[in-house]
């Protein structure tokens, strides 16, 4: 049996490998959020076009400049205290390139931001999941030879009516975009996001996504369910007692008040 806020009841026994440890420390509470997220782009003017016009993102900053020291102080605007100076200025690894930056304001306050590079491929790493993708989205991508540093980015939208919406819209701008899909399980009782797969100009896998937080039913459900891996890292355990119940995901409590 479930609580209202999503937690399980105490006369119920969960299985170890979903008796997480979900909060520890004293920074818990802390992160407000994503403030920026940052992308690479072959043409700056797609990129544009894409994210203001067809996803609908305001554009909040533009800059240009050169990747090295002098360059971001300059023309990023970029501060260091005297203690850091000498580190900041003497890189081994820093790549000295020019490059333009566009920041696009999301919901919330949070911020997408691009980079246009004169290096950057226009055959970029296909996403680990690229079988969800529409077959027009893999012919762009090259097979990754190792992970790289972000996957793909999915942006959320607040109803399942929205990830509908976003389709249709998306079909209606030519632009290949996959079926919705649901995570729901075989018998139609786990509950998690519904999606939809598409790329933009450059080839940058992306996803929009809902969890329907207006749907009353997240309030009666067990979070528990959401730990699926039955051999956990030992950190997502370390700690946790034995008796540990799933907490509910802040979005929930916000929706119910």
């Amino acid at each position: 049996m479930a609580s209202k806020t999503g937690e399980s009841s105490e006369a119920e026994a969960l299985p170890r490998h979903r008796q997480i440890l979900q909060e520890s420390g004293p920074a818990v509470g802390r992160i407000a959020g994503i403030n920026h997220l940052v992308m690479f782009t072959h043409d700056m003017n797609e990129g544009v076009r894409f994210y203001r016009d067809v996803l609908g993102m305001r554009v909040v900053r533009t800059q240009r400049f050169a990747t090295t020291a002098k360059g971001l102080r300059s023309a990023a605007h970029h501060s260091t205290g005297a203690g850091a100076r000498d580190e900041f200025d003497s890189s081994p690894i820093a790549v000295d390139i020019t490059v333009r930056q566009v920041f696009f304001e999301m919901g919330n306050g949070e911020l997408f931001s691009l980079y246009e590079a004169p290096t950057v491929s226009g055959r970029p790493d296909a996403p680990v999941s690229s079988v969800l993708w529409p077959s027009a989205s893999k012919q762009r991508w090259s097979r990754p030879v190792q992970p790289q540093k972000l996957d793909h980015l999915s942006f959320d939208v607040r109803s399942h009516a929205d990830v509908l919406w976003f389709r249709d819209h998306l079909l209606s701008q030519g632009i290949p975009v996959s079926e919705v899909s649901e995570r729901r399980g075989v018998n139609n009782t786990h509950r998690f996001i519904s999606s939809i797969y598409f790329s933009d100009p450059s080839g940058n896998p992306l996803e929009i996504s809902s969890f329907d937080a207006s749907d009353a039913a997240w309030q009666s459900y067990d979070f528990s369910d959401w730990f699926i891996d039955e051999n956990p890292v030992s950190a997502l355990l370390d700690g946790a007692p034995d008796d540990a119940h799933a907490l509910a995901p802040h979005w929930v409590r916000k929706s119910a008040e």
